[in-house]
Order: C-alpha cells, then structure tokens, then sequence
C-alpha cells in the first residue's frame, strides 16, 4: 500500500515538556548564530540580506524525541537574525563595497544514532552596487556544514548555532575575496535584487528542467547540486529486481568500482551516483533512485534505514519516556525491510521518512497526520503549472506526471489554488481531515482543473505515477 500513516506517540505530559525546550505551538526556536571571533574589517561586507527562499516557513526541523521532528525557525525571522550576525562578526573597513546578499536557501537537520550531527546547507547569491544604481552579481555561495561533539546520544539540537555560524561566516569570507568576485556578472535593477521572492534563474543546476544528467559518482551533495560528480563516466552498477509483491517495480542497486587488479570492490563511501539518465542516493550499502516531487526528490526505501524509526522499534525512550519505547518494541512493528516514502532535503544532504507504518494503534496516544495530495495525469499536456496548496503556502510547480503533498491541520477549511499563465486564479475550497488522504486531480486545460477526487481513484492514480 503505497499510503501508510505516520503516528506520533507522546505521553500526555509531552506537551509541558515540550514547552521547556524552546517549542511554542509546533514551533522549535533556534539560537541565533554564533561565532568564536569576529573577521577583521574587509574590503567588503554584506550591508543588506534579503530573504529570497522560496520555502520561507521554517529552516528546517530538530529532533525532539526519537520519533518526533519539529519544524524550526528564529524567533525574530531570517533576515532580522542574519543582519546583525554580519553587522557583529564581518564588518567592513572605512570605504567597503556594500555587498547585498540574497539568500536563496538555508536549511539545517540532524543526523541521529551515537554520534548526533547538525547539519546546514546554504546557497546565496551575492550582489555589488553599480554607478547606475543597478546590482551587479559578483558572487555565488553554496556549501553544506555539519558539527558533531562526537559524544554519545547528545542532543544535536544545541549544535546549531554554531554550526551555523562557521556556514554563515564562510559566506562572508567568499564575499571579500574581490579576486575570485565574477568577472562580467550580469546587472539587474534594484527591484530585482532587493525583491523577497525567488527568481526562476535561482534554482539548483539540478532542480533546472534543462539540466542533463552527469554519468558519475558524487561523493558530496554539492556535487550533486551542481551536477558535477566527482568520479565522472558510466558507474558500474548492479540491479537485482525484487520479487515481492511490495518492492514491485523496484531493484536492488549496488555501486562497483574496478580495482587494478581488475576484480570489482562495492562503492560504500559515495554520497550517491547517476547513470545518464537517473539520480541515486546512498543508505547504508544499497542505493536508491531519487524521483523528482515538486521541489525536491523523493525515494522509496527500507522503512528500517531511518535511525529514527529503528531507535523507536528497539525500545529506547528519550528522556526518561516522553516516547512509549515499550509500545513502540511490541510484536505489532512490521519488519524494518518494509517499504516507505523518504524525502532528501537538498540542502544539508539528508533525507526523513516521510510516510512510516504503523507502529501500533494506542488509544489516546496514537495520532494521524492530515494528507493532502495534489497530482497530475502524466497524459496531461502542457507545461508545468503553479500551484498553491494553502494562502499561506508558496507557489510549486507541478508537472505532468509528478505530484505535490501537504499536511494541513484537520478539519480547517483551506483554498488549494491553481495560477494559471494567463487569466484568473482557480480556487477549490476544501476541509481535509485525518480519516483518510484528500486527493485532487489537476488537469490543467479541463474546464474544471482542480477536482476532488475518490479515496480509491486518487490512490489508484498516485500508484500509477510512481512506478
């Protein structure tokens, strides 16, 4: 069964522990950056961030228990927390060039198991002011950071800000350096550069419709940012369909590498590889093929890949059981090789379950998320249409074939609007609920484009995209 529900298990007195941790209605509150020493004054600094992100909601989410991930963010927004972490720790030199950073992507995770990781990921574009009064491109910034104090089981949540510092400060560094600044970077009209939006030409090499993929193994997410693997031509790669009924349509992949003594030794240290045609990314000693989903990528794995789920099965609680470990360990946990959604976030490079079985169905303990999906029929002609799933939420893309998800509140009616080319907005009125998936098919040209659809037919057409 391609959907499965996600259940969060808290005891009752989870929420006031919450509270306690810096989480206010859902919402983790991150530190704001923090740096050991401040640069000397440069010959440039960033006077001015502007928040281009296109996902502006949060910057990532922390781990507040085994099973529970909260989204995070900075109690004063992004832009009102990285202004003065550059005005404090790079400031300029009498006559700097006043930089304006566009931040175009921040993100950070946690890794989990002995060793608890914060990683972040950022991209940003950076631009000098012209005798115009136009902006000229001098700079693009994109790296990944992680930090561990490599102590056992320690919260990784409290790395953060840290962390971020040494990412952000690299970004300032990149920003002095006026000999490595582009050397005919195009100009673009204040309006353009200061404007809180996306622009389209922003995107990820490889998020780009036109990019075409590199036959290689990438040994960083960066280089499969860029679309630049590291060990370049066709990887030797062996496929083993599987048989069960479950995994149909799916192989099992394995990445070789020749020796000189022409025998072949398995790949285990790559971040993933292409073959030409299809990205893979790496869990443990298998590989998986990444689909592209709105934004971003998603994979179908071994639910029992995820430390998270693996951690909850094998009965450790997290503080003193804020988690039921002993309900979590019981004989009703389906096998840790069944299948499940992951979704790779692209900044730091890491990726989460997005859809797990259920792990057991408790009373008062046990909760469902609320599923929203969004597709469209891959005989559906035309190009990609924008789509937005909430008032709140930001446009998406979705092409034929591809579909988007959301997981909105219950019961709370909200506006699911298609932004045609040309013409006025189509708005469809909805209340999902936590019984079941709601299921709305697009066909862009149809007198009506958006429609809600059977549970049946929208899962039975959700299937069909994804094989």
């Amino acid at each position: 069964m391609l959907f499965v529900r996600i259940i969060t298990i808290l005891l009752a007195g989870g929420a006031l522990l919450l509270s306690h941790l810096g989480v206010a209605q859902g919402i983790y509150y991150l530190d704001a950056p923090t740096s050991r020493g401040a640069l000397a004054p440069g010959p440039a600094y960033i006077a001015r961030v502007v928040d281009a992100r296109a996902q502006r909601a949060s910057v990532g989410s922390v781990s507040r228990g085994e099973m529970l991930l909260m989204p995070a963010t900075f109690r004063a927004g992004v832009r009102a927390t990285l202004q003065p972490f550059y005005d404090t720790y790079a400031p300029g030199q009498p006559g700097a060039v006043p930089l304006v950073l566009r931040l175009t992507g921040l993100e950070i995770a946690e890794t989990l198991g002995h060793d608890e990781t914060a990683v972040a990921g950022c991209t940003a574009d950076l631009y000098a002011p012209q005798p115009d009064s136009t902006y000229r491109l001098v700079s693009h910034y994109a790296n990944v950071h992680a930090q561990s104090n490599r102590r056992p089981f320690t919260d990784a949540t409290k790395l953060h800000a840290a962390n971020l510092g040494v990412l952000l400060l690299g970004v300032a560094d990149a920003a002095r350096s006026q000999a490595a600044w582009l050397p005919a970077g195009p100009a673009y009209p204040a309006a353009y550069v200061l404007a809180p939006t996306p622009h389209p030409e922003e995107q990820l090499p490889i998020l780009r419709p036109a990019t075409q993929p590199r036959p290689g193994i990438y040994h960083s997410v960066v280089e499969f940012w860029h679309n630049q693997p590291s060990e370049p031509g066709l990887p030797d790669v062996e496929k083993h369909p599987y048989l069960n009924t479950e995994w149909a349509g799916d192989s099992e992949v394995k990445l070789y590498r020749p020796l000189p003594t022409n025998k072949l030794e398995m790949v285990t240290d790559a971040w993933g590889f292409c073959d030409g045609q299809d990205y893979y990314v790496r869990r443990e000693r298998s590989y998986y093929r990444l689909r592209r989903q709105g934004p971003g990528f998603v994979y179908y794995g071994q639910v029992g890949e995820d430390p998270q789920y693996r951690m909850a099965v094998n009965g450790r609680s997290f503080n003193n059981s804020l988690l039921m470990g002993s309900v979590l360990a019981s004989a009703s946990a389906p096998s840790l090789g069944r299948r499940a959604l992951f979704t790779l976030h692209l900044l730091p490079g890491t990726v989460s379950l997005d859809q797990a079985p259920t792990l057991a169905e408790t009373p008062g303990a046990a909760s469902r998320p609320t599923h929203l999906f969004v597709y469209r029929p891959r005989g559906d002609k035309g190009p990609a249409v924008r789509i937005r799933l909430a008032d709140d939420q930001p446009a998406q893309e979705l092409a034929p074939g591809d579909y988007l998800t959301f997981e909105p509140a219950s019961e709370q009616p909200l506006r699911v609007c298609l932004l045609p080319a040309a013409g006025p907005a189509v708005y469809l009125p909805i209340t999902p609920t936590a019984e079941a998936p709601t299921y709305l098919e697009c066909r862009a040209a149809a007198s009506e484009p958006l429609r809600q659809v059977k549970d049946a037919t929208g899962a039975a057409a959700l299937n069909r995209l994804v094989k």
